[in-house]
């Protein structure tokens, strides 16, 4: 094994104050454990690199491959400037990054950075992901001019390279973010926000590509239709599936509505008003939820772009339910995994010891989170529950109101009836006709 470490190397006074702003935001000593931990694991090389690229610590013997081109090429200015720009590429991301470089060997780069700058970069690697072949290099050979002996040497390096499988590769990616992850808890968290805005626009592009695909019909209907089953999951709890459905919802607005932002903004204020009163109606305090739709309608008025717009009615919803059941960690964290639970075993018959077990609390704590942190009883939540998600069947559907009484788990029929109109305001027949 070779170590470098930092104060060995002679860099410029740029790198040395690079590698002490890094080794501020995390301790040296933490971080080189992490790494040390990481290379006996995985029998990789491991390499922590300033923002340039340079190498401040390096875990492992330099693989023969690279050895050979620096030699013959002279690469190791390329090879820093292409994992510096991996390195800024992940903090794009928001995580890992798994990437190649020009001569096709496989890397994962997790990026260690404050708010204001990217200070460097854990890079595993090199690896392979399949089998060599001579195909993997030629075009390299060729373009660079390497010599035919040493373009035989390099091909009969690549196979002292650990071939790994995709699936593991991807496995090593997870695992390396959650070892560097808790040493940049702040940090993290503004990574984990960008990371989760880009993969809302992702899923909003996908249901605007599939909406296009299917020639799907632009109608008003149609939005009300998916309004109902997004503020249906806003009275009862279930987060992420009110997340999935406002993605949707937003993407077939958008489908809809094409390039007309003002008539989008629109839409999205109509959501966030109605997302605010599901949000009461389901339990929350009226005042507190006034005093966060006021706030959030000033900012939808506020955004200036689509991406914006969205990620802020998504922050309106979080925020909406977030008033009714509580935060997303400690005692709201247990209320929501049971919520989710209830929310995907509805039509069932379920207890309260069913549900605890599920989400491994005692019956009697459970029991008591429902009241002081949605104050109402389980069977209550769970009545609620089976009644919003009974009116898609009431609306949608002919059944009888004995079997869409079945289907939700009702004991039968008039308890159905009972239950619908005490938290609905009047019986199903009538919200079917009315409605």
């Amino acid at each position: 094994m070779i170590v470098k470490v930092y104060e060995n190397l002679h860099f410029p006074g740029e790198a040395f104050q690079m590698a002490n702003a890094l080794f501020a935001l995390i301790p040296e000593a933490r971080l080189r454990g992490v790494m040390g931990a990481l290379h006996r694991f995985s029998d990789l090389p491991l390499r922590l690199l300033d923002a340039e690229g340079n190498i401040l610590c390096a875990l492992g013997e330099l693989a023969g491959c690279c050895a050979l081109l620096q030699r013959e090429l002279n690469t190791w200015q390329e090879c820093n400037a292409l994992h510096a720009k991996a390195g800024a590429r992940a903090r794009e991301l928001g995580g890992s990054y798994i990437y190649t470089c020009t001569a096709g060997l496989s890397h994962i780069s997790f990026p260690l950075g404050n708010r204001e700058a990217l200070l460097g970069a854990l890079v595993v690697g090199p690896f392979l992901m399949e089998k060599p072949d001579s195909t993997l290099i030629s075009a390299f050979v060729e373009g660079r001019g390497l010599p035919m002996s040493r373009a035989l040497e390099l091909y009969d390096e690549l196979f002292s390279l650990p071939v790994i499988e995709p699936a593991r590769v991807q496995a090593l990616s997870q695992l390396l973010e959650c070892l560097l992850a808790p040493l940049l808890p702040a940090e993290r968290a503004l990574l984990m926000q960008h990371q989760e805005q880009l993969d809302q626009q992702s899923r909003l592009n996908e249901a605007i590509q599939v909406y296009k695909a299917q020639q799907a019909e632009r109608s008003r209907a149609g939005i009300h239709e998916r309004e109902k089953a997004l503020l249906a999951k806003v009275r009862t709890g279930g987060e992420a599936q009110a997340k999935a459905l406002l993605n949707d919802l937003m993407g077939y607005v958008l489908y809809c509505e094409g390039g007309d932002f003002a008539a989008v903004r629109t839409r999205a204020l109509e959501l966030a008003a109605l997302a605010s009163r599901a949000a009461i109606e389901g339990g929350a305090g009226a005042d507190s939820i006034y005093e966060l739709s006021q706030a959030y309608l000033a900012q939808l008025e506020r955004a200036k772009d689509r991406e914006s717009l969205c990620r802020l009615l998504q922050d309106a919803l979080e925020g909406f339910m977030r008033a009714r059941f509580g935060p997303a960690e400690g005692a709201g964290a247990h209320i929501r995994r049971a919520l989710r639970y209830m929310g995907d075993h509805y039509s069932k018959p379920l207890t309260l010891d069913a549900v605890a077990d599920a989400v491994s609390l005692s019956p009697n704590y459970l029991s008591s989170l429902f009241r002081k942190q949605l104050h109402c009883t389980f069977r209550e939540q769970l009545c609620r529950i089976r009644v919003e998600e009974s009116k898609s069947l009431l609306l949608n559907t002919e059944y009888s109101l004995a079997d869409i009484a079945l289907a939700m788990g009702f004991a039968d029929q008039s308890y159905y009836c009972k239950s619908f109109k005490r938290i609905v305001g009047i019986p199903p027949g009538r919200f079917r006709q009315s409605v």
